[in-house]
């Protein structure tokens, strides 16, 4: 399960590794690899859940 530091220390992206280029999408940080044209996609999604208790 997640905690706080997936908040306080997020990776940092490099954009010099593997193809691709970061771009914000919905407001969201993603990665885009592929060609624009393309007319498919495969999407992953991860998200983290915190509850006060």
């Amino acid at each position: 399960m997640a905690g706080p530091q997936c908040c306080a220390n997020p990776p940092t992206l490099n954009p010099s590794s593997g193809a691709g280029h970061g771009e914000k999408v919905g407001g969201l940080n993603s990665h885009i690899s592929g060609s624009p044209l393309s007319k498919l996609a495969t999407l992953l999604v991860s998200y983290y859940f915190l509850a006060k208790l």
